[in-house]
């Protein structure tokens, strides 16, 4: 029988090795991003690239093969593609190398469509996968990071005979007022 002593020494010695800084393992592979983590698109009537740059750094004191894939996939409501990241055959750090600031992915958002509400947000989770050198299997996530686009549409602005139209027909609705109110004044006396 286990006395109550030994339990309340085993339960505080549990939660100070969960809570104790550095007690859990990291993650044997670091995503850090330099550009904003959450960024804005600004869609038109063509397609628009948004960049996630950063670096890779790996945690372990082995070398590490690894790829870089986003998803989730589709994303909604807006059409966007993952269409950049680090592709197989990927990249092998040695233990303790970071790959220095690259292109960690990149999304090709495609032309806004009027008719989806806006603004509307993207989610990016992008995965540091294992890959196996020799075979080309790819294996268990080593690490993942979220990162979000807010997509905003693009007002056009007024065309030049658009605003010169508009000028005209503010000045000729003027002119009409003045006149009406000439005429009833005069009609006055």
């Amino acid at each position: 029988m286990v006395h109550h002593t030994t339990r309340w020494f085993l339960g505080v010695s549990l939660l100070v090795g969960l809570a104790w800084p550095g007690a859990a393992l990291a993650d044997s592979l670091s995503i850090v991003y330099t550009s904003s983590q959450n960024q804005t698109g600004v869609v038109g009537s063509g397609f628009v690239q948004v960049v996630f740059t950063g670096f890779v750094t790996n945690n372990t004191s082995s070398s590490i093969t690894f790829q870089l894939t986003g998803g989730p996939e589709p994303f909604e409501p807006y059409v966007a593609s993952f269409i950049d990241g680090i592709p197989f055959p990927g990249i092998t750090l040695a233990a303790g190398q970071s790959t220095g600031v690259i292109d960690l992915a990149v999304l090709n958002l495609n032309p806004f469509d009027p008719s989806l509400p806006y603004p509307g947000k993207v989610s990016l989770v992008l995965d540091a996968i294992s890959v196996n050198a020799a075979t080309g299997q790819t294996g268990g996530t080593l690490a993942e990071s979220d990162a979000t686009v807010d997509v905003v549409h693009a007002f056009p602005e007024p065309g030049m005979v658009q605003m010169l139209g508009a000028t005209w027909i503010l000045s000729a609705s003027l002119l009409l007022a003045r006149r009406r109110v000439t005429l009833g004044l005069s009609g006055r006396s």
